[in-house]
Parts: structure tokens; sequence; C-alpha cells
């Protein structure tokens, strides 16, 4: 991304977030609801990966020949074909040095799966409870469908704790695919934080504790996806809340002003008030001890970076890192001081898609492939 793009990036977002909660006179396309049909529609999980222009920010970094993607890591835009170089020096920093490769080998294998066959499977599973019956069927529909894309998200919430996310990207497409009807995503999240690498770690024992979570997320998501679709939960401005805590694909904390859909089970359905442009914008299924809520005011931001002192913060940031070894400070300091202060700022107060969906999808040298092989 060139400097110029930066700063106007910067200008949009940091125009956006001052802007007080009533002066903003339009509703976001994400936080519009399904449009309803006589008949069934057809749904699909998608092969292809969540797109790159529209559904990461800058710098995350996709595992090759998989649907798991890191994020949260970077520092100023830093390149992610760094961030197994700095993983590797973590993984090396906490055990004996002669481990060190077998250790980053075997977190690599545990980060390499695809979730595509699963999905489908349990799509087409919760498709047939009778709730959904004449909603949504598995046959093709004339000229309308719904897509699903899907990946894992692993986001760093500060130098060591990362929590996976699964999100779904939802597109209702028209005119035999030509058109863009409807969009929107779901974003699960639950449970506590882990290393990504090392003792205790999601990545331990061959990813013994991230494959059940990842399967509990799928679960999650596709419910909360056909349950809204079907029948949408109201999007009132009497339930928009102000809710304080941490995002997928941002390693700080954020205010963060929009709809309280539903709240149960130890869990809350919120709605960000935003654009799609924003990469948290969409259905966020998030723990409700996760976060600080309290009912949204006339005067507040939509979006805000919150201090890592903020009061409300006490009760939710995930536990103080260990400290990092020399290295890995000071590899992720020179590559912030390599980049422009308004780089820095922009990722941290909104990661955003790089460019239109229209643009073109050219592969970069990012450390990702293009398509998903077979792990």
């Amino acid at each position: 991304m060139t400097i110029r793009k930066a700063f106007v990036r910067l200008s949009f977002l940091l125009a956006f977030a001052s802007v007080p909660l009533q002066a903003l006179a339009g509703t976001p396309k994400a936080t519009l609801v399904a449009p309803s049909f006589d008949g069934p529609t057809q749904i699909e999980f998608s092969t292809d990966q969540v797109s790159k222009w529209t559904d990461l920010p800058l710098g995350t970094y996709r595992v090759p020949n998989s649907d798991l993607i890191i994020s949260g890591h970077q520092k100023g835009g830093a390149a992610p074909m760094l961030l197994f170089g700095l993983v590797g020096v973590a993984v090396q920093s906490g055990i004996n040095a002669s481990q060190g490769k077998n250790a980053m080998a075997s977190a690599e294998q545990a980060l390499t799966f695809s979730i595509d066959e699963e999905a489908k499977a349990k799509l087409l599973a919760a498709m047939a409870d009778p709730a959904y019956a004449g909603k949504f069927t598995a046959d093709a529909t004339a000229g309308r469908k719904f897509e699903v894309t899907g990946a894992v998200v692993m986001s760093f919430a500060n130098e060591q704790d990362v929590l996976p996310y699964v999100t779904l990207r939802v597109k209702l497409m028209g005119n035999e695919g030509k058109s863009k009807l409807w969009t929107t995503r779901y974003i699960a999240s639950t449970g506590a934080r882990r290393p990504l690498v090392g003792e205790g770690s999601w990545t331990e024992n061959d990813g013994a504790a991230l494959r059940p979570q990842v399967s509990r997320l799928l679960d999650l998501a596709i419910g909360t996806m056909l349950k809204d679709i079907a029948n949408p939960y109201p999007r009132e401005e009497a339930s928009l809340t102000n809710v304080h805590g941490y995002f997928v694909h941002v390693n700080k904390p954020l205010q963060v002003v929009g709809y309280k859909l539903a709240e149960e089970e130890g869990r809350m359905l919120f709605l960000p008030k935003l654009g799609t442009t924003i990469v948290f914008a969409g259905v966020n299924i998030i723990d409700t001890d996760s976060v600080w809520q309290q009912p949204a005011g006339k005067k507040d931001k939509p979006l805000k970076l919150l201090k890592p002192d903020d009061p409300t913060l006490a009760a939710i940031a995930p536990r103080t890192p260990a400290p990092a070894a020399p290295v890995v400070a000071e590899a992720a300091t020179a590559d912030a001081a390599a980049m422009p202060a308004a780089v820095e700022a922009v990722e941290a107060e909104a990661p955003v898609a790089e460019v239109p969906e229209t643009a073109p999808p050219a592969a970069e040298t990012t450390g990702e492939t293009p398509d998903k092989g077979t792990p």
C-alpha cells in the first residue's frame, strides 16, 4: 500500500470515528436483514477462500494450503512473510534450541487444515431443522443463491495471547450469480485465549485444543447465520449498545457501537453499526464476560481506540503476556519504525479491506497461496 493510500484511509477513519452516533444518518449495508422470498433459496458453502480484498486487513498471514489465517500480529504493517520468522524466534526462546526446528514444524502442521468438508456437513445438517422448512435448499434455485465462504482466524490480542475465530462471509447472489443482492459476516468466538505455540498452546499436541474449538465455532456461526437469515433478529435503535473489548484482527481494545441482537446462555449477538469495509463488521457471536457493555448514548463514537488502562477493560483484558525475548522485541520495533506512522494508526483504529471488491485479486508475495490445496 502506498503512503498516499495510507493517508487517505487514515483521514477517512479518523473522520468517521470522530462523528457522534446521532450524526450517522445512513444505515450501513452490513446491518441490513437478508431479503425474504417465497419458497426456498439455495445456500451453499463454497470452497473458495475468503477475499483478501474485502475480508482481511493488511499484513495477515494465510497459512499455505489451509483455511487458517493469522492476524493481529501486525505492527505498523509488518510484512506477513516475517510472521513465522518471529513465531519461530518465540518458539526457540521458550524451549531448547535443538528442539526449536521440530517445534516450529509441528506448529505449522497443526495450523494446516481445511474446514470445507466439515462446514458443508454442518450446514446441511442445520438446514434439515424443521424450523427452516421452505427457507433453504441445497438444490439450485432460479435467480438467487446464498454463497458462504469461511476461514479460521487466529487473532492476537497482544504479543502472546491468541483467540480463534470462525468467520463466515455470506452473499446473496442474483441474476445467475452476476449481481450481489445482500451480504454480511457471521463471526464466532468463545472461551479463553492461549499462546499460538509452546506449552499449553493451540498448536500443542498437533492442535489437540484447536480442532474441537474450530468445530464448536462452526456450529455457532452456521446456526446463527441460518436463524438470522430465516427469521432476522430485529435491528432496533433502542438496542444500540456501547461495547468495549477485543475484535477479530485487532490487537488493541476498541469501543464499538452496534445492535445487541440477542443475549442468552452467556453469549451476545452483537452487530456493529459499521460498513463491511471494517473487517469485523457483521454479526459477532461473543461471550458476554469477554466484553464490557452499556446502552449507547447519543454522543458515543461508533468506533474508538481505547487506552490499555481504560477502567472498563479491567475485568476483560487478556492475561499479561510473558516478557518477550529481546530479539522478538527488536524485530517488531525495527519493523514498526520502518513504516509510516499513518499506517500503524490506520491498522490500530480499524483494519479495513485493501481495495473495493471489484479490484482484480492479484496474488501478492505475502506467504499466501491463491488457491487452497489439499492438506
